[in-house]
């Protein structure tokens, strides 16, 4: 008789004690849920003719649509794909994106909610989140303007004409492969991508704490809102090879000493202020197509050469920009004064103009930067 007293005692105080967040989420989960079920619904009956409101997303025919001059204009989703709102997961909202149907189903079952369940609430909410949609799945409501850091006015639409000066995104630069996860073709451990209808233009919004990166080097870290800009190809890939000191070479101790990298595939010269314009600006070529750029060198000590313990990036024992052109494909710095007796790796750090590591066109490629390991005695 005590044991049962004893486990009902425990059961109700594990039922009174379970965390409030728990019931928050639970609260607008299955609304996410009813909110995707009104959206789906409205967006059946919508056609690319249906009046809109500019920057209003939706999904029409299955296509991803976005108003532009009073009338939708579609965009078709991967093979396989339609357009659908989903029910986001960890906040209040929906999103619109490609996703299969499956997918669209199982993500609005998984709230609870059902199409007989939607609701008044559930229209009306929809309704408004057509036009302040969030577009990754991290996103903290579905409207950014109440969480960005600074301020959120709606300011597109009105530019002057020069596409580089306006604030308002042009259709014809939307990737449309931003609105697909990736899990169409899943692989064991492999994770969803966030997604975004609108290039992740207000991507930074979804992090209120971190403030934008604006040409400076944040040690606290930040976010930085600057596109890539332009990948280099994959004949155009840079790369290098330290020509002194080699592999293996032994240095005098104290001594000054050259450092020279043999360069290929880098426009060099090209290096903007680091303390102003810190990945500030896309990636860049040249005619050619090789990155407009600049490279580093980098010399840290090691314990012995043989060390499996990884280094403390912030401690280091010469670095220098390399800022010059190449002279005869070979970029050279001087080490005044040299370096103590110890073990040591040298490395080289390629990069495009603001300070960005080298972005090239494909994942499997070989490496772009050199290192050697060198002794001084």
């Amino acid at each position: 008789m005590k044991y049962s007293l004893f486990v009902a005692l425990s059961l109700a105080l594990a039922a009174t004690a379970r965390p409030s967040y728990l019931s928050r989420r639970a609260d607008f989960s299955l609304q996410n849920g009813k909110d995707a079920i009104a959206l789906n619904d409205k967006f059946k009956t919508l056609s690319a003719s249906s009046p809109c409101q500019a920057g209003e997303d939706a999904c029409v025919n299955d296509q991803f649509a976005q108003c532009v001059g009073g009338k939708f204009v579609t965009q078709a989703c991967a093979a396989g794909t339609i357009c659908a709102a989903l029910p986001l997961v960890n906040s209040a909202g929906t999103s619109i994106t490609c996703t299969t149907a499956a997918d669209r189903d199982a993500r609005i079952a998984a709230t609870g909610a059902t199409s007989g369940s939607t609701g008044s609430s559930a229209g009306a909410s929809a309704a408004s989140s057509v036009a302040a949609t969030a577009t990754t799945s991290s996103a903290a409501a579905s409207s950014t303007a109440s969480t960005a850091p600074g301020d959120n006015s709606v300011t597109g639409g009105a530019d002057s004409g020069d596409a580089q000066k306006s604030l308002t995104l042009l259709n014809s630069v939307i990737a449309t492969g931003f609105a697909n996860d990736g899990q169409d073709q899943p692989e064991a451990g492999q994770v969803a991508s966030a997604t975004s209808t609108n290039n992740f233009i207000n991507f930074c919004a979804t992090v209120p704490n971190k403030q934008i990166t604006n040409g400076l080097q944040v040690k606290e870290g930040s976010c930085n809102p600057a596109p890539m800009g332009v990948i280099a190809s994959t004949a155009n890939m840079p790369s290098c090879k330290f020509v002194s000191p080699k592999n293996g070479d032994k240095i005098a101790a104290n001594t000054n000493f050259t450092i020279q990298m043999a360069i290929k595939n880098l426009n060099t010269g090209f290096f903007t202020n680091p303390n102003e314009n810190y990945f500030a600006a896309p990636q860049t070529v040249d005619g050619s197509g090789n990155i407009n750029g600049h490279s580093h060198v980098v010399v840290e000590a090691l314990p012995s050469l043989d060390t499996t313990t990884p280094t403390d990036p912030t401690k280091f024992a010469f670095f220098k920009g390399l800022n010059d052109k190449a002279q005869g494909g070979v970029l050279s710095v001087e080490v005044a004064g040299g370096l103590p007796a110890g073990t040591y790796r040298l490395a080289s750090i390629n990069s495009a103009a603001n300070h960005q590591p080298a972005l090239v066109a494909v994942a499997q490629h070989g490496a772009l930067d050199d290192m050697v390991y060198f002794t001084v005695a």
